[in-house]
């Protein structure tokens, strides 16, 4: 209920886009946590001889502190200061790379990825919800766009640029070139976000609740809920997508050219999701659409596809779509919230579904895959794209 809502503070006039725009460059720093170790996963296997398991958990043990902690660093961060919390993450993180940088022994690279799993916790819960404070109310969903593209943005600039930098300095020079980004999004932050912690944030209501009674009560309100369970059908399919389409392109050279491609359709549409929240429709909106066009496309896989081109396209319709969903579902969190501690609590919910959708999707999707083939990826990514919707449509329910 919408205007039941009580207001955000004082809502900017306007736009403090260079604040806006270094936030964004902070979440693609952090989210290079990932990044960096998927574009170096070769070499770590050959430097360290972990064994393909190992090396492939020091990948993903960064997101297992979201899935753990998602929601209490939201209820954390309003508390410290969305500014501090945002700083000493920038700087843990640089300090943790510039340790992977001497290439020490696995044991202390595995400690840092888990300690790294903080760092990109406490930027994915303090920059949106410092970008949508500092946003005027006509951009709100523009920005929130934009910042629902720092992970595939992450991605294509580490592909892009750490091969050569491997080639070049070995894995120390990669790990200490992020080190000194995340350690300069740090120091920038320090210099131009103003020290008033209240111009990010409301100040955290006083309360007698004890620590469970308010993580229950985050889980319990619709308005921080809603919007996680919407993205975490996006996380349970896009990177499987991602992973398993390419296996049926049987042209080598468009499977090569898809790889490339795929990632920067789903970043294209999560900033034309904002774009559409922004001016014509609800986020709420734009995610249904987005789930029935998903729902088109994996339709259209099931029937008999004359050319691999033609298969393509239609991949490429489902991955585009696809990106519309973190686009309308961060737009939505702002628009529900009706402070800046609900608005952290839901993109607590968002980080911490998000890492389980994409803990639970590939191994989902490769069970479905081995049992039905093509059938089976399709017939699952429309099972999903119902529930998707179903939520969709409960957190439009909310301001009608």
């Amino acid at each position: 209920m919408a205007g039941a809502n009580t207001p955000l503070q004082t809502e900017p006039q306007q736009t403090a886009w260079l604040e806006v725009f270094l936030l964004w460059f902070a979440g693609i720093s952090a989210a290079m946590q990932f990044a960096k170790f998927s574009v170096s996963y070769n070499e770590l296997l050959d430097y360290y001889q972990a064994g393909p398991t190992l090396t492939g958990a020091s990948i993903s043990v960064v997101g297992t502190i979201g899935l753990i902690f998602g929601v209490t660093a939201g209820l954390v961060a309003g508390k410290i200061g969305y500014r501090k919390v945002l700083i000493g993450a920038l700087l843990l993180g640089a300090s943790l790379s510039l340790i992977q940088s001497f290439i020490p022994a696995f044991e202390i690279v595995m400690a840092t990825r888990v300690l790294e799993g903080f760092s990109q916790l406490g930027v994915v819960i303090a920059a949106p919800t410092m970008i949508a404070k500092l946003s005027a109310p006509q951009h709100r969903s523009i920005t929130m766009g934009l910042w629902g593209t720092f992970f595939g943005v992450a991605f294509a600039i580490t592909g892009l640029v750490g091969k050569p930098l491997i080639a070049h300095f070995d894995l120390s020079g990669l790990y200490l070139a992020h080190s000194l980004l995340i350690g300069s999004m740090a120091i920038a932050l320090f210099v131009l976000l103003e020290r008033n912690e209240s111009r990010y944030g409301s100040a955290p209501q006083a309360s007698s609740d004890s620590y469970l009674t308010k993580l229950g009560k985050v889980y319990r309100t619709p308005r921080t809920l809603l919007p996680g369970l919407v993205f975490v059908f996006y996380t349970c399919t896009l990177v499987s997508l991602l992973t398993y389409i390419p296996n049926f392109i049987e042209r080598d050279s468009l499977r090569t050219t898809m790889q490339v491609i795929l990632p920067l359709l789903s970043t294209a549409g999560t900033f034309i999701a904002g774009a559409l929240s922004q001016y014509a429709l609800k986020p709420q909106r734009v995610a249904q659409i987005a789930y029935i066009g998903l729902a088109c496309g994996a339709l259209a896989l099931t029937q008999d596809i004359a050319t691999p081109l033609i298969f393509c396209l239609i991949v490429g319709q489902m991955v585009l779509f696809a990106g519309l969903i973190p686009g309308a579902s961060l737009a939505m969190i702002p628009r529900l919230a009706r402070n800046s501690e609900e608005q952290a609590n839901g993109y607590g919910i968002i980080a911490q579904l998000g890492n389980l959708g994409a803990t639970v999707g590939p191994p989902s999707f490769a069970t479905f895959i081995t049992l039905f083939g093509l059938y089976g990826l399709a017939g699952f990514v429309m099972f999903i794209c119902l529930m998707g919707s179903l939520f969709a449509y409960l957190a439009l329910r909310l301001e009608s």
